[in-house]
């Protein structure tokens, strides 16, 4: 049976940094969770969204009750994101689900935290950053990946 694996990232440069990625895994299938948007319709694969509240809070219950949902039905071996709320929701769901998890910073990101890695960093079974910078504002968690996206 062929593995499953679920990415998460919302949209904007978290969903293209998601979809870079997406094109280089091979011989898994591939699910995508994402806030709706035009470009959900191109997309290879199976694809799960959501209509985004102005509220961050409800975003955040929303897209955290839509992941369990997903990960219910798809069962992925691995989920991983990119960021943002969606990302981190599928993270915290992911987790209390015990699916094994991976976040991988944003590239554009590398001096500061983002608000994601901050909260997924000590739920996550894996943390890559793509910066050698972000080694320092980290802890001996995260691993240096390069600039994968």
């Amino acid at each position: 049976m062929q593995k499953k694996i679920l990415l998460a990232g919302t949209s904007g440069g978290h969903l293209t940094q998601a979809i870079t990625l997406f094109k280089d895994i091979e011989g898994m299938e591939k699910i995508f969770f994402t806030e709706f948007s035009p470009r959900l319709s191109s997309m290879p694969y199976r694809t799960y969204s959501y209509n985004r509240p102005k509220s961050q809070i409800l975003t955040m219950i929303l897209a955290t009750l839509k992941s369990l949902y997903i990960i219910l039905k798809e069962r992925p071996d691995w989920i991983i994101t990119t960021g943002a709320e969606c990302g981190t929701a599928m993270i915290i769901a992911g987790k209390i689900l015990f699916r094994k998890t991976i976040f991988i910073e944003t590239a554009s990101r590398y001096r500061t935290k983002t608000m994601s890695a901050k909260i997924c960093y000590h739920l996550v079974d894996k943390f890559y950053v793509q910066h050698t910078e972000s080694l320092q504002i980290y802890g001996k968690k995260a691993e240096y990946i390069g600039g994968v996206l």
